[in-house]
């Protein structure tokens, strides 16, 4: 299947989309491809960016969700069965299920690790890829959402009590925490962490300090975002929409109508990919 174009407002480019599945939740960009969860068809995608196809899918159980790539491997979180899958992308084949917390919500790869969010135990897990298996089960509390790493440190979005915490990576404790209100998703620039809030706000955060440094107002619940063209790309849940964040004046400076419920945002081959969770597409947007 390949990209379709879709009409758009007479003189503004068209974007185009791709029909994924039942729903495309996350989406990642790693190892020359474009991978994608459809949490409904209990799917992982792999998306070919250049051609606008899908190359395959593989059976992923109980909602899969949560996306890393690292240390040659797809890992997948499933948010109903408490596990990680280690996909290997070259054979697709499964390389092992590794039991995590309950209801793991996102994933990243970093400092030799893979670290999962478990929204419902309020707990990190760490992954040893060697031995694939949980080497650290760190205790954070609340519902941890967005986890990434950054600056030495690993970061999670804390959105059941609405905080930021910061990691210690080489003692597997948790050294600082400060207040952010309903923080959801983490993105990192080269000098600051930029943490999405339901609120309708990006806090661009001092990852040293963790002082808030600005706050931008954005669309209805900003999720996972991402760096496309220099840009933060921000989609926008509950208004259908992905706001384009200059971080150099910490303003937007485009609005996007994009499908229903987009909830992340990937870069690959020199484009921007928004999901559509309800409707299974991903939608193509230049920078």
């Amino acid at each position: 299947m390949a990209v379709a174009v879709v009409c758009g407002t007479a003189g503004a480019a068209e974007p185009a989309k791709l029909h994924v599945g039942l729903s495309a939740s996350f989406a990642l960009s790693g190892g020359g491809a474009l991978w994608v969860t459809d949490r409904v068809g209990n799917k992982l995608i792999r998306v070919d960016p250049a051609a606008g196809r899908v190359k395959w899918r593989l059976g992923i159980p109980s909602s899969p969700f949560g996306l890393a790539y690292g240390a040659g491997s797809v890992w997948v979180g499933s948010r109903n069965g408490g596990r990680v899958t280690r996909v290997n992308p070259a054979t697709k084949k499964v390389q092992a299920r590794i039991s995590v917390g309950a209801a793991p919500y996102a994933l990243t790869f970093g400092a030799g690790a893979v670290w999962v969010s478990n929204e419902s135990s309020g707990t990190v897990s760490r992954l040893g890829p060697k031995r694939n298996r949980v080497v650290k089960t760190i205790r954070v509390g609340g519902g941890p959402n967005g986890i990434a790493v950054a600056f030495g440190k690993v970061w999670v979005a804390d959105y059941g009590h609405s905080r930021l915490i910061r990691i210690n990576p080489a003692r597997n404790r948790v050294e600082k925490r400060i207040s952010l209100p309903k923080a959801d998703w983490i993105s990192a620039s080269a000098d600051a962490l930029w943490v999405s809030s339901e609120t309708g706000k990006i806090y661009k955060v001092d990852p040293a300090s963790m002082a808030v440094l600005t706050t931008v107002t954005v669309g209805a619940n900003p999720l996972a975002t991402s760096w496309v063209g220099g840009n933060l790309w921000v989609p926008n849940i509950d208004d259908n929409s992905v706001s384009v964040l200059e971080p150099g004046s910490a303003a937007v400076v485009r609005t996007l109508t994009v499908g229903q419920s987009p909830l992340a945002v990937a870069s690959a081959a020199g484009s921007a990919w928004v999901t559509s969770d309800f409707e299974g597409d991903l939608w193509r947007l230049d920078p």
